[in-house]
């Protein structure tokens, strides 16, 4: 009864979360500009203004990969429920498998979300007039420049695309050589 009480908090969690971030308005009050509006038009209110404004103003719209990877662990977690599988805490449950995957699902994460700021930092320029801050949010617009500077435009794209490709890997817990061969 806990676990499914804990997976039923997690859902709702994550859709409002998804919600907020889905009906972002730069019009809305937030944490970047005070708003052309008196009261939120965010699906989730003041709150969801505030906190889809901070997370673009963080990450860009690199964000997106949260709810993704959130998405995929709880199926996971829900898919071993539905199998009979129990895990003995929620913490263990949200993220399955040892402190070394735990620890390496982490830092693909972080490894993701890196190389996803600083190449819509130094890609997507297009996009920018739409959002609070710059592309990439304030972590792209602090690694982007850094690796075009040591790199180049060329090699930075290469480094952050390869980082981008092991982090997705290592974030979602799947492999490409696995999926190469079922392919």
């Amino acid at each position: 009864p806990r676990r499914a009480v804990w997976l039923f908090a997690t859902a709702v969690l994550w859709l409002v979360a998804v919600l907020a971030l889905a009906t972002h308005n730069a019009a809305d009050p937030g944490f970047t500009t005070s708003g052309r509006h008196e009261l939120a038009t965010n699906a989730v209110g003041r709150l969801g203004a505030w906190a889809s404004d901070l997370a673009l103003f963080l990450l860009g719209y690199s964000v997106w990969w949260i709810p993704l990877i959130v998405a995929r662990h709880w199926l996971s977690v829900l898919a071993g429920r539905l199998r009979g599988l129990h895990v003995q805490d929620d913490v263990a449950a949200a993220w399955p498998g040892s402190g070394a995957a735990i620890a390496l699902r982490a830092a693909g994460v972080v490894r993701l979300l890196t190389a996803s700021t600083a190449l819509e930092g130094t890609r997507l320029y297009h996009a920018e007039p739409g959002r609070p801050g710059h592309e990439g949010g304030v972590v792209g617009w602090v690694v982007g420049p850094w690796s075009m500077k040591w790199l180049g435009f060329n090699g930075s794209g290469v480094f952050w695309i390869a980082h981008l490709v092991v982090g997705l890997a290592w974030a979602l817990a799947f492999s490409w050589l696995r999926l190469a061969e079922q392919i």
